[in-house]
């Protein structure tokens, strides 16, 4: 656009050299001073300057022709006046030559259309011209099980309470009570290994919560004789509260690594993640492809519930969100790797940070998983720096990027060595700070862990 104004008005000039304004008489039209169907000894100069564009020489006639139309007005104009005895005064000579303002929106719009110099770069073209768009076959099956695993969630909810959702004081996201989660394969300890005796204890006989087959449905809030009774008759073991077809003498369902990702606590929570998931998640699938995106949406998912599990160890846990912030760690990735074919990098770049910020505080409330979504995001980063299409800039940014895909292999290998390790690990000593990744210290939120 402003190239284009610029020769505009350049040719403007040079038209207004071709005809003196300040003579507009019948001589003009005759072809004695200069007319511009008659070119005089002035045109012929300016003919021999450089020669001027196709769009110039179109508009310099059409300049000509307005211009000639003008001329044969004002001598109509002039010769009906003489002939009443009357003086002719042309007005458009007493009136100001309006100024050529620039539009502020065109000035906007130039200033967003910028484009990075990196794209006149034949190169960059080609391999982004290479790029193919995938269809997003991974994102909208894992979005379909989730939806339908949530609405299952709900059917055995209501089966064994008789209610649909659970009341709102224990799940404030309208959803079936954790008895029914646990059940159907949220990241729950104490069904996946051999506690020490202290937490051991706590798990050995249980009251069968709500949502298990044999609970007891009490909402009243106390327990009176009879219910009493119906409680000793209605005792689980840990097999039994488990569910998943139980196990023998230890508890080993490592599956509760995977499931979670699937389920949702309840429909605030699966909608909050789903929109996400599809407005983000379906286009990066176009861009990454089927097999990228689910590499990285299940290790993100898997590290985050492995990270940090044995704080919370008692919490039953279950959402895609650190699949998701795997995602995010991903986009910022994308963002840094592509910084020279974007158009305004460090807008950009503080938008994903305050995202990022927000969200983790998010994480720092009650009820919310903050080890997933840290786990999720690191995951994420790594993985993409081996799984995520890049842009080459030069042999500088090939080997550059080549060394972070060399030694990220290594390093997410070690990262997920290192987090069933210390899952897994007996006598290990509980981090004391680690739960405040997860909680901030007041009103009693770090209590549970």
């Amino acid at each position: 656009m402003g190239r284009t104004f610029f020769q505009r008005s350049d040719t403007y000039k040079r038209l207004n050299k071709v005809i003196d304004p300040k003579d507009k008489s019948q001589q003009q039209l005759e072809g004695r001073v200069g007319s511009p169907l008659k070119p005089s000894s002035s045109d012929e100069q300016i003919q021999q300057k450089p020669q001027l564009s196709a769009y110039e020489q179109e508009l310099e006639q059409r300049h000509r022709e307005i211009q000639q139309q003008k001329l044969q007005e004002k001598l109509r104009l002039q010769q009906e006046a003489a002939a009443k005895g009357e003086v002719y005064i042309d007005t458009d000579e007493q009136q100001p030559k309006p100024r050529i303002k620039r539009n502020k929106e065109e000035d906007e719009e130039k200033r967003k259309s910028k484009i990075p110099k990196a794209l006149y770069d034949p190169e960059v073209r080609k391999q982004l011209e290479e790029l193919k768009q995938h269809k997003p076959i991974f994102m909208y099956t894992v979005t379909i099980i989730q939806i339908l695993l949530m609405i299952i969630c709900l059917i055995i909810n209501y089966r064994y309470t008789g209610n649909l959702f659970d009341n709102m004081q224990n799940n404030i996201m309208l959803g079936p009570n954790y008895g029914v989660l646990i059940h159907m394969g949220a990241r729950f300890v104490p069904c996946m290994k051999q506690m020490d005796e202290a937490r051991a204890s706590n798990y050995t006989i249980n009251i069968c919560p709500r949502g298990v087959k044999g609970s007891i449905v009490n909402d009243k809030g106390y327990i009176n004789s009879a219910t009493r009774k119906l409680i000793t008759e209605n005792l689980c073991s840990r097999s039994e509260l488990c569910g998943m077809g139980g196990f023998e003498d230890t508890p080993n369902q490592w599956i509760r690594f995977i499931v979670p990702i699937f389920l949702h606590c309840g429909i605030i929570h699966i909608i909050i993640n789903l929109i996400f998931q599809i407005r983000t998640g379906i286009q990066m699938e176009r861009d990454f492809g089927t097999w990228r995106m689910m590499i990285i949406y299940m290790a993100s998912g898997i590290f985050g519930f492995a990270f940090g599990a044995d704080i919370s160890y008692a919490i039953p846990s279950v959402g895609c969100s650190g699949a998701l912030y795997g995602l995010l760690g991903c986009l910022l990735l994308d963002l840094v790797q592509n910084w020279k074919l974007i158009v305004n990098p460090f807008k950009e770049l503080i938008k994903m940070l305050f995202i990022i910020i927000f969200s983790f505080g998010i994480g720092l409330i009650p009820f919310v998983d903050n080890f997933a979504h840290v786990g999720g995001f690191i995951t994420g980063i790594f993985s993409g720096l081996i799984f995520m299409p890049t842009i080459i800039f030069g042999k500088w940014d090939l080997r550059r990027k080549r060394f972070l895909m060399v030694i990220s292999i290594p390093i997410l290998i070690g990262m997920f060595v290192w987090v069933f390790k210390a899952f897994y690990q007996e006598d290990k000593t509980s981090c004391k700070w680690c739960k405040y990744i997860t909680c901030v210290p007041i009103n009693h939120w770090c209590d549970r862990l």
